[in-house]
């Protein structure tokens, strides 16, 4: 009888510990949904494979400007510039950081792409790789305006 209960015991432990699991998954996955964290990784993934894209086609081959999602380039820029600026209300919508690599494939389809705004994108991200953030709240700003921000317009940039 003592045996029955002390199994009992180890099989509701494992199932509470397996709740628990499940649950701080869960939330975490619901959380990352919620901040656009999940879709500025997917944002990211198809820049990268825009790239691979590009570089495989000759140039003259190109897609029109409106093929390759210029939303998606503002969307990652704007999160980059989340982590050097300071929102009003301190609210900010989602970061990503300001990795070289990912830098650079912005850059690589913003020079490839003729998007109306290209020479201003290429001045910021030519900033950022050099990496001076010296204007990070103007140009979170701007990101910010071309995707229609409501809430957490940059003030000011974060110390370092």
């Amino acid at each position: 009888m003592k045996g029955f209960f002390r199994k009992k015991s180890v099989i509701i432990f494992i199932i509470v510990i397996l709740v628990i699991i499940a649950a701080v998954f869960g939330v975490t996955y619901l959380m990352d949904k919620k901040s656009g964290k999940l879709t500025a990784k997917e944002n990211q993934q198809e820049i990268k494979s825009i790239n691979e894209e590009i570089s495989k086609e000759d140039s003259k081959e190109l897609k029109p400007a409106d093929y390759y999602p210029e939303a998606d380039v503002y969307d990652i820029m704007h999160r980059m510039a989340n982590t050097k600026i300071i929102a009003e209300n301190n609210k900010i919508w989602g970061e990503l950081p300001m990795e070289k690599e990912e830098i650079q494939n912005l850059k690589s389809i913003v020079e490839k792409i003729n998007y109306e705004d290209r020479e201003k994108l290429l001045d910021i991200l030519n900033r950022w790789e050099k990496g001076d953030f010296s204007q990070a709240d103007k140009e979170h700003n701007y990101v910010w305006e071309k995707l229609g921000g409501t809430i957490g317009r940059a003030v000011g940039i974060k110390a370092d």
